[in-house]
């Protein structure tokens, strides 16, 4: 009979078995490291061909990122700097535009007069009229007649005013007229304008006045409208033709008509009283003696006295007067 269960290898035997291979694996793996070593060397180049894909693909996208930040950077750095040039741009506009207020702030005006600075709105397209609109009227304190004057000279005065504007007819329009004293000998003239922004003339001066190509006009202060001393015009050409009753004397105004973008609106000093030219004092006192010594009743000094203290400098005159340094035809 035989038996249901064959008898196979023992525990032990397998025990040893493995003990055995496993001590041959050992020196045989010591024994294979130099050939283990050296497939590895001759594998390398093919591992390093089987990487170049993946690492050109790596290299391929880190780079196409780099070019979009790149770009990105280069969009915004593009934006900021045309943010930077648009506001340097307005920063030089700004520092142009201090420099012309700082300059007509340093006007030669009276510094005891009240002034103001304006802005030019509009300016006339009439060729036959020249004046300039302001950006102040009545809200302003802006009157009829009031000088108007920029960083070099006078522009012109106040002919028109509304609540919020105010036209300016300049010293160059046909119609308009200022009294002016020539600075190297305080000869007086009236200065006219032409209808040329660029020249106004003195009308009716006798051949032997003492005038010269280069004089300085100034204000006179006569009329009680413009304040003595601000600068007017500059002569530059004087003709004493024997055809002609006159002197032809042709100036050339200080004001950048043609130009102007702000101007000082000027008040009279009302702490000062109107006083007249010496001259024109001394012969009213000569005729207030004569009147006296032929015994007559009416005193032309004392009529003068009370015109000349009713009249102050402080006073601005009424919209409704006549400039006297207007035509009627521009009134």
């Amino acid at each position: 009979m035989k038996p249901i269960f064959v008898r196979g290898v023992s525990s032990q035997f397998r025990l040893t078995l493995a003990i055995i291979l496993s001590v041959a694996l050992l020196m045989t793996n010591y024994r294979l490291d130099p050939v283990r070593q050296s497939l590895s060397s001759l594998l390398s180049p093919l591992q390093f061909l089987a990487n170049v894909p993946g690492m050109m693909l790596d290299w391929s996208a880190e780079a196409f990122a780099t070019r979009n930040m790149l770009e990105l950077q280069n969009k915004e750095l593009l934006r900021q700097q045309l943010v930077m040039s648009e506001r340097l741009q307005r920063f030089e506009h700004v520092r142009q535009e201090n420099e012309r207020l700082r300059a007509l702030l340093g006007s030669p005006v009276h510094m005891d007069s009240r002034k103001m600075v304006a802005e030019v709105m509009e300016v006339a397209s009439d060729p036959f009229r020249q004046f300039v609109v302001l950006n102040h009227g009545l809200q302003n304190g802006v009157y009829v007649g009031q000088p108007v004057v920029d960083a070099k000279g006078v522009v012109g005065q106040v002919t028109e005013v509304s609540e919020f504007t105010s036209r300016v007819l300049m010293v160059s329009d046909s119609t308009h007229g200022i009294p002016v004293r020539v600075t190297r000998n305080d000869v007086r003239a009236i200065a006219n304008g032409t209808g040329d922004i660029d020249q106004i003339e003195l009308r009716n001066v006798a051949k032997s006045t003492d005038i010269i190509v280069g004089d300085l006009l100034v204000t006179s202060g006569l009329g009680n409208r413009f304040p003595e001393g601000y600068p007017v015009a500059r002569v530059i050409s004087v003709s004493r033709d024997d055809g002609q009753s006159y002197a032809v004397i042709n100036a050339q105004p200080l004001a950048a008509l043609d130009r102007i973008r702000y101007v000082l609106l000027i008040w009279p000093d009302e702490t000062k009283p109107f006083t007249l030219p010496a001259e024109v004092q001394g012969l009213m006192n000569e005729a207030a003696d004569n009147a006296a010594t032929n015994g007559e009743t009416e005193t032309i000094p004392n009529q003068t006295s009370d015109n000349a203290s009713s009249s102050q400098v402080g006073t601005p005159p009424s919209q409704t007067t006549t400039s006297p340094t207007v035509s009627e035809e521009n009134q």
